[in-house]
């Protein structure tokens, strides 16, 4: 490229280059008619090529008429048979005029077009080939075609885009994209194709015809690198043979009895559906009567239990017996009445029975175990103890190490019998204790199958980290730190496909982490991945093949509910709002409480044990809808709403049942507690904390007078109308001294769901 000098040598002189050059290093070679010494500064101004295009190859244009070369005249590469080895018009950022005649150069026309005529190549597409500077993984590609279909130019008709890491074989199926012919308007168009994050460092398109010439002047790619192990393609084998179908119309020798033949064919099918059948049946016998052994065994508790230091030894009973009776240190512990069964998979686990959880997962730190899962690597091979009752799951003392201690070394208070009180679910159930004491409880074991057999199945796809984009860290906790991202592409739960871009909720672990810890974060993920209700924050993926590991999960478009919650006011109670004023009906905020019942309900069909259920911890998105998650525990946020004991561990004492806080002990009882808690957040739109009056010591005080009696314990105050009585009931029975007198989060779901029938909510 020549470029004029200055005449005056006190003055700059600028030059725009154009076409532009691209680069990596410029040499500036003064020339001059005279002999001089010459005295250069140069100043480059540019911006950083992106597109990641090194060159592209393919057939020099064709001339039309004597008048016009539609060549590709700035290619910067060797111009031989093809183009080869050099970048031109189709990567220079400009697009050609409508009038393909026209360029946008000003020293000479028809510059703007590479044109192809049909007649010159017999027909063949027109082939170009696109190397790039690293492998990438393409998202789409646009072609800038012209269309002045009465001159005998227009858009190709197909077109095939085939890809490669090192550029010499091609294999795999191309991506096909035909286009609808256009004879109604000549205006010039981009044809965008999607590529379906196809992987290559190599691209080539080849463009059929559709009339007599093919006119391109730009070509981009949308592309970002590619991360991971690629090898180019290897030719096949000289050695394979060359398949080939060959057809040989034989004719019959002689004449074939087709009725005989088909005779002894419908005998042969006879035969083996008889077969098949006996097979059945006889694996059905064997497996009825294998079920009907397992529920001896199994109508007890799974695991060894061991009583808490609080509380009296406990007696030990047979592993294929009638439950012994168990003992406190004050008196009798009574056995509760059991839930009823749900319709849905595994709802039909009991959810008022005395258990706590084995040991809480360590890298979601508020769910806890089910019993289930910890008892299933050799829940056949352990012996079965009971000391609860007949129809109990298990009963297990949490880990030290990572449960959460008492807060006060109490002796356990005696649990008085049940009795038939006043209360919303004892009154308005159908069944009487006696009448449900004499229900079947369900074989745990069906449960123990049921989950590992999800647990078995379910695998957790891995995730490009690149198509994550950090938007926003909520907390940071001793494990690592979650962040809200927008990924791209990521499948919606459950699927193969995606919907674009949507946020997420990715959480790290540390750098620092040790090989164990990365197995028992995998190991955690595996087991959140088989959680699949649509009430729950659900897993969609993990980024394990580089460091540090992440799993991303479900995250919805309004944040959290605690903040969504405060920017809205109730509607019953506001007749005239400011324009701008968002507020919330009466059944919204039921249809949301209705929507976390759901998703505890599962979990309480599994015997998991949230263990910080608050608003907070609830993702509210498009159409009102809620996913129970964990994000808000280390949310800086919210610190204020954790009281750290002596022991360094920052308990949700405001939400906390209060054997939880006494004993160390989390049910699905104690959750009950904290959905009560959750309710009324709900119902006061968020605008105080629980207690608000009372200090973190306060509250804990209030919590230790239910360890003699409800007499002198403050429950919170009723939320304002249109709440009603019977919603305030509700909250009251959640915040029973004695969890077997709260209810379950089956009969929780379905009282709110009567009371909220027919509601429809409008976004």
């Amino acid at each position: 490229m020549v470029i004029t000098g200055n005449t005056n040598t006190y003055l700059e002189a600028k030059r725009e280059l154009d076409p532009p050059v691209w680069a990596s290093k410029v040499r500036f070679y003064p020339y001059s008619y005279h002999r001089r010494t010459v005295c250069m500064r140069v100043e480059i101004y540019g911006c950083y090529w992106k597109d990641g295009i090194v060159s592209y190859s393919m057939p020099q244009g064709d001339k039309r008429g004597t008048a016009w070369e539609f060549f590709d005249a700035t290619y910067d590469g060797h111009w031989d048979a093809e183009l080869q080895r050099g970048l031109g018009q189709l990567t220079d950022g400009k697009i050609g005029p409508e009038n393909f005649k026209m360029g946008y150069y000003d020293y000479e026309r028809g510059q703007g077009w590479v044109g192809w005529r049909n007649d010159t190549r017999g027909g063949a597409p027109v082939e170009i080939k696109f190397e790039f500077d690293r492998i990438r993984e393409f998202n789409s590609v646009h072609i800038y075609c012209n269309n002045q279909f009465t001159r005998d130019v227009q858009v190709f008709s197909e077109i095939n885009i085939w890809f490669s890491v090192g550029g010499t074989h091609y294999y795999g199926d191309p991506i096909n994209y035909s286009y609808m012919e256009d004879t109604i308007f000549e205006h010039s168009r981009n044809v965008s194709i999607k590529l379906h994050r196809r992987v290559g460092k190599f691209v080539k398109l080849q463009l059929h015809f559709s009339a007599k010439w093919i006119m391109l002047s730009e070509v981009t790619f949308d592309s970002d690198v590619a991360h991971g192990n690629f090898t180019p393609e290897v030719p096949p084998h000289p050695d394979q043979p060359v398949q080939s179908d060959i057809f040989i119309d034989k004719e019959p020798q002689s004449e074939i009895p087709v009725a005989k033949q088909e005779e002894h064919t419908y005998m042969a099918v006879i035969i083996g559906v008889l077969m098949a059948v006996i097979i059945v049946l006889a694996f059905c016998m064997f497996l009825i009567i294998s079920r009907h052994r397992q529920r001896k065994c199994f109508a007890s508790p799974l695991a060894a239990k061991t009583a808490l230091g609080t509380t009296g030894g406990m007696s030990s009973g047979s592993s294929c017996g009638t439950a012994e009776k168990a003992y406190s240190s004050k008196g009798t512990l009574p056995i509760a009445g059991q839930v009823g069964a749900d319709t849905a998979l595994l709802m039909d686990s009991k959810g008022d029975d005395y258990q706590e959880p084995y040991q809480a997962l360590k890298y979601a730190p508020y769910y806890s175990y089910s019993t289930v899962v910890m008892e299933m690597k050799d829940a056949l091979n352990k012996p079965v103890h009971n000391h609860h009752s007949d129809t109990s799951y298990d009963y297990a003392v949490p880990d030290v190490s990572t449960g959460t201690l008492p807060l006060l070394s109490q002796d356990t208070p005696p649990v008085p019998a049940l009795q038939d009180k006043d209360g919303l679910y004892l009154r308005n159930t159908s069944r009487s204790l006696k009448e449900e004491r004499l229900r079947k409880p369900m074989n745990q074991q069906d449960v123990l199958t049921a989950l590992k057999r999800r647990l078995e199945q379910t695998t957790v796809p891995e995730f490009p980290r690149h198509r994550l984009r950090m938007i926003t860290q909520l907390g940071e906790g001793a494990f690592g730190t979650v962040y809200v991202a927008e990924a791209d592409g990521i499948p919606e739960y459950g699927m193969t496909t995606s919907l674009g871009k949507r946020l997420v909720a990715v959480k790290f672990l540390l750098n620092s982490a040790t090989e164990k810890e990365k197995a028992d974060f995998d190991r955690d993920v595996r087991i959140l991945g088989a959680l699949e209700d649509v009430n729950i924050a659900r897993v969609l993926g993990v980024c394990s093949r580089d460091d540090p590991i992440c799993v991303v999960m479900e995250y919805l478009d309004h944040g959290d509910l605690t903040q969504f919650l405060k920017t809205h006011v109730q509607a019953e109670t506001s007749r005239s709002l400011p324009l701008g004023v968002k507020s919330l009906s009466f059944n919204c905020l039921l249809y949301m409480a209705t929507q976390i019942a759901s998703g505890m309900r599962y979990l309480e069909s599994l015997n998991f044990v949230h263990r910080d259920l608050a608003t907070r911890n609830c993702l509210v998105g498009k159409g009102y809808h809620i996913k129970i998650s964990d994000f808000g525990t280390d949310n800086e946020a919210y610190a204020c709403d954790y009281y750290k004991v002596e022991t360094g561990m920052a308990l949700p004492v405001r939400w906390m049942a209060w054997e939880s806080v006494f004993l160390g002990k989390y049910t699905t009882k104690s959750d009950v507690w904290s959905f009560g808690v959750t309710l009324w957040e709900i119902l006061t739109l968020c605008r105080h904390r629980p207690f608000d009056g009372l200090s973190d010591a306060e509250v804990v005080e209030n919590l230790g007078r239910l360890q003699e009696s409800e007499d002198g314990f403050v429950t919170l105050p009723r939320p304002p109308p249109p709440t009603t009585k019977d919603i305030t009931d509700l909250m009251l029975e959640c915040w029973r001294q004695y969890e077997q007198q709260r209810p379950t989060f089956t009969q929780i779901h379905l009282f709110l769901q009567r009371k909220n029938l027919g509601y429809a909510p409008v976004s």
